[in-house]
């Protein structure tokens, strides 16, 4: 099946047969940034398990925390 033109552009999003969703946040010369969310810390365990964990990325730890997003959707 063909994925539709516009399936790597921001903001799209793909639900996973795990749970988790799945949206593009940046697209730049060819590479793919996405930010995804597991509907648990198993469903998170079993999907991370064989990869290779290297420390936290420190532009990420500098973002604001969940509930100064929470705060935002609720606005």
């Amino acid at each position: 099946m063909e994925e539709p033109a516009d399936s790597t552009r921001r903001a799209a999003e793909y639900r996973h047969d795990d749970g988790s969703v799945e949206i593009v946040f940046a697209v730049d010369d060819g590479r793919v940034l996405t930010v995804r969310e597991y509907p648990d810390e198993e469903t998170f365990d079993e999907a991370t398990g064989s990869a290779a964990y290297v420390g936290q990325h420190e532009g990420v730890a500098d973002l604001p925390d969940l509930e100064s997003f929470r705060d935002a959707d609720e606005s």
